[in-house]
């Protein structure tokens, strides 16, 4: 079964943390009947110092003919803010990726890394964040003055209907019995849309229960009960926030995955955090972020829950063995970005040998 993934490794540590995705995808190929095919797709602020341009057209037909795309990181310290990461926004957009997947999962085994207490935790924090991903404010229409600036925050019933069918029916596929909706519908008009839809839409998933809450109470809720949260719907601003928030439970930014995703076309799928120039080079970045995304690519383009959760149970065996700097333990040894993927990688060659 031949899949052609595109390869955007970016800027900062993203280079590090995709081999290791790739790593993870040369096992898979070694051991089932996956065979894929790797092509380049540079984007990023060092493209931009080269070409003058964050993404060029060659990479992004690249991407267009590829099955998935596996991004790295983009970002670089002496470039201003925008300049590289809009690579990103053009992706999402050229491609209509209008769902942003974001699970956050609490391991068990890195429990302690969250911090809050136990009582809060409760039974454990497995949520994941559906988040519209190419409307709102995002679409970034309006303008800037000097004494004044403008940003248009539209949504569309169509761009409200797909999102919140695709959360429905990810909450269906995965056994929720819960869909969250997320808004501000006491203020914006465009919430009050939104909770219309949702609301429509809901009666045909009976058998799921479904709750609105407001967008500031929802930041302390998480807080206060994250393991009451299964499938999160929401807005794009308010997708972005809560979804950051979410990611600082579960140990580390390095922990966080995500997909941008059409569902049927070529999808993006990244970790959360940033280029992080600041231990580019260094081999400590976490690589579990980029490989818990291919564990999203792998459930979401290329419909194998089965191989998604061998990654999945992959990764936890081996943080029960090591552990990368920004999750270290006192009892188990400090790994290297290479180390950190080396190990997830023999646990998932066992699994899938036997």
């Amino acid at each position: 079964m031949k899949k052609i993934i595109a390869i955007t490794r970016g800027d900062g540590c993203g280079p590090e943390v995709v081999n290791e995705g790739i790593k993870i995808l040369k096992i898979v190929s070694e051991f089932t009947d996956y065979d894929f095919e790797f092509n380049d797709a540079p984007a990023g602020g060092e493209v931009w110092k080269v070409f003058g341009t964050n993404l060029p057209e060659k990479s992004f037909d690249t991407i267009k003919k590829s099955d998935a795309l596996l991004f790295g990181a983009v970002g670089l310290p002496d470039l201003p803010p925008g300049v590289a990461e809009s690579a990103i926004m053009k992706i999402r957009q050229g491609l209509d990726l209008y769902i942003n997947l974001r699970p956050v999962k609490l391991y068990n085994v890195l429990r302690e890394k969250c911090p809050l207490k136990s009582e809060f935790i409760g039974k454990g924090i497995d949520i994941t964040f559906v988040r519209e991903n190419t409307e709102g404010l995002y679409k970034n229409v309006g303008k800037l003055g000097e004494d004044s600036a403008e940003n248009l925050m539209r949504y569309t019933r169509y761009g409200c209907e797909r999102i919140i069918k695709y959360a429905f029916e990810f909450a269906k596929k995965n056994h929720h019995t819960i869909v969250t909706s997320v808004d501000k519908a006491n203020v914006l008009n465009t919430s009050k849309l939104w909770r219309k839809i949702f609301h429509e839409m809901s009666g045909d998933y009976s058998n799921i229960e479904t709750e609105d809450i407001y967008i500031d109470a929802f930041t302390q809720w998480l807080i206060r009960a994250p393991h009451r949260f299964q499938t999160v719907v929401t807005g794009n601003m308010f997708g972005d926030i809560i979804s950051d928030e979410g990611a600082f439970l579960i140990g580390s930014l390095g922990m966080g995955s995500s997909g941008n995703i059409h569902p049927g076309k070529v999808s993006m799928y990244e970790p959360i955090h940033g280029s992080a120039p600041d231990i580019a080079g260094k081999g400590i970045a976490n690589p579990i972020g980029t490989i818990l995304s291919v564990k999203l690519m792998f459930e979401e383009s290329f419909n194998s829950s089965e191989i998604g959760n061998e990654i999945d149970v992959a990764v936890e065996e081996a943080l029960l063995e090591g552990r990368t700097a920004d999750i270290k333990s006192d009892s188990l040894k400090t790994l290297t970005t290479i180390e950190m993927g080396d190990l997830i990688s023999s646990k998932l060659e066992n699994k899938l040998k036997a």
